[in-house]
């Protein structure tokens, strides 16, 4: 049985500050990122998240990854749009974390499709 909706699917991000990445919604409530930019494209890990599904296909996902970075993300399934929220650690900001917002395109894709 799914933990969430998304198990199983596959999307594409691309952001409007040049990150891209593919996101794969695992089992046991995990996500993989890779990054499919050419400056760091193969840069993935595996993240454990918190999802939550909300009438009109929005979703909220978020996570802590291992470096301190904190990501968040709305996702609009219907509009294929995303806006992310993340901090990261940095002393000259308040509360020592750096916030940075960015927004794109969200599609999913079929596994077999090339990225």
């Amino acid at each position: 049985m799914k933990q969430h909706p998304l198990e199983g699917k596959t999307a594409i991000i691309k952001f409007d500050s040049g990150l891209q990445f593919r996101i794969d919604f695992l089992a046991e409530k995990q996500l993989r990122w890779t990054s499919i930019r050419k400056e760091d494209e193969g840069a993935t890990d595996v993240e454990t998240i918190h999802i939550e599904e909300y009438p009109g296909g929005f979703f909220s996902v978020d996570w802590v990854e291992e470096s301190g970075l904190c990501v968040s993300y709305t996702i609009d399934t219907n509009n294929a749009f995303v806006k992310s929220f993340m901090t990261f650690p940095d002393e000259n900001y308040r509360g020592g974390r750096r916030p940075f917002v960015h927004e794109g395109t969200f599609q999913f894709i079929e596994t077999s499709e090339p990225v």
